[in-house]
């Protein structure tokens, strides 16, 4: 029985290059059978050849086992499971990255499979635009640049993995490497991909990140400075379609998609309405992107927020079910996002009243609150939950295993090159 498992697991390891060229083949698959059927007319019949998609994105990340492959199994469930799901049904109602302009079959592709965001276009109502607070907020940069913070960002994520290695770390220390961790792994899994398909496929991105110590205020840190590409999924299937009263993109009828604009080429008008793709999460700037729109006023943009904020407690707990095989204790991780809306919403009703009053509270002193709400209530309810379970422990495991393959790689072929 030891040498049968012994056999498996090498058989597993070995194999991991198939399963991944397997899903890489049925995406592309995918893509092109979205691209043909997202255009036809009516939301039934579209909705109707999506729903294979759905179920077959929820199969798809099983290919990987969730003890010796748990890194690459939980990105399969966030690409594909959730943000690849959520592209194509906002795809079927005319809305999200998918139905922004008639992309190329690679185009398509690109975007469908990979956490990016193109950039928003120029405004087709011709009203008025939100503009980012800072320059470098427009655009994630050039495709060099996007590959040197791959490489620091990659750099930063190992060292964090071999720093929670140590024993005997505090408890909210590994909260806040926790944190920096995610960040930068997130990173890796964005920036380097986008660096490749930047230039080749002529796209225009969005950031995916805008700096996290810059947010002023919860609504600022969802909406804008937190993982875009899951915060404009979350905006184009869920609040957008609540918000406006319609599963459909009325505006698209009036105003086709890439019609004032080239095919995927997007130039500096592009980048500078990059930031307007905030998520539903964040009120106030879902709230400013779709205020043209929006026709059931501030209860149903309330409503918007909050179903947009328990799906995404939804889907991490789904991705927490695929890597661990059960939801976080008492749901957790539900309770974590979809109690950022009575937080945000006690924040918006404190901050007027301070500048009613007259007493704004500077800006560093926002950024420190904002930032210290966040990790206090992502160590109680998001990592601790995480760690009880013993999943940090195996993804840096995982991600320690695969940085020591790569760091072995160079040596193994000069052997074999007989060097």
């Amino acid at each position: 029985m030891v040498g049968s498992g012994q056999m498996l697991a090498e058989l597993s390891l070995h194999r991991w290059e198939h399963k991944m060229a397997a899903l890489i083949a049925y995406t592309l698959a995918c893509a092109a059978w979205l691209r043909l059927t997202t255009r036809r007319p009516g939301l039934g019949a579209k909705l109707t050849a999506t729903a294979p998609v759905l179920i077959l994105n929820a199969i798809a990340p099983l290919l990987f086992h969730r003890y010796s492959e748990p890194v690459t199994l939980a990105f399969s469930v966030f690409l594909l499971t959730w943000l690849g799901s959520f592209k194509a049904v906002a795809a079927a109602g005319s809305r999200g990255p998918l139905a922004q302009q008639p992309w190329s079959l690679l185009q398509f592709w690109v975007l469908y499979l990979l956490p990016i965001v193109p950039a928003a276009p120029p405004s087709a109502s011709g009203g008025p635009r939100r503009r980012p607070r800072k320059q470098h907020h427009e655009s994630p940069g050039t495709g060099a640049q996007m590959f040197a913070r791959w490489l620091l960002k990659a750099g930063v994520t190992a060292a964090v993995v071999f720093t929670l290695l140590l024993p005997d770390l505090p408890p909210f220390a590994k909260s806040c490497l926790y944190v920096v961790g995610l960040y930068t792994m997130l990173g890796v899994v964005m920036d380097g991909p986008a660096a490749l398909v930047l230039a080749p496929l002529q796209l225009a991105l969005a950031p995916h990140f805008l700096p996290p110590w810059e947010s002023r205020s919860l609504a600022d840190f969802w909406g804008l400075h937190w993982n875009q590409a899951a915060s404009n999924a979350l905006r184009t299937t869920i609040y957008d379609p609540i918000a406006q009263g319609s599963l459909v993109d009325q505006s698209k009828a009036q105003h086709p998609a890439g019609a004032d604009h080239g095919r995927g080429s997007g130039g500096s008008a592009q980048r500078r309405h990059s930031a307007r793709l905030a998520t539903a999460t964040a009120a106030s700037a879902a709230a400013a992107s779709v205020a043209a729109d929006v026709r059931g006023g501030e209860g149903r943009r309330l409503l918007g927020m909050t179903a947009s904020f328990f799906a995404s407690g939804a889907v991490h707990e789904l991705i927490f079910w695929y890597v661990e095989g059960s939801t976080t204790r008492g749901l957790a991780w539900l309770w974590f996002f979809t109690g950022q809306v009575p937080l945000i919403l006690a924040e918006r009703v404190i901050m007027a009243r301070l500048k009613q009053q007259g007493a704004a509270p500077p800006e560093l002193l926002r950024i420190a609150l904002t930032l210290g709400v966040l990790l206090v209530s992502a160590h109680w309810l998001f990592f601790l939950p995480a760690e009880a379970a013993g999943v940090p422990a195996r993804f840096a495991e995982s991600m320690r295993q695969s940085f020591a393959a790569l760091a072995a790689a160079p040596a193994g072929l000069l052997a074999a090159a007989g060097m």
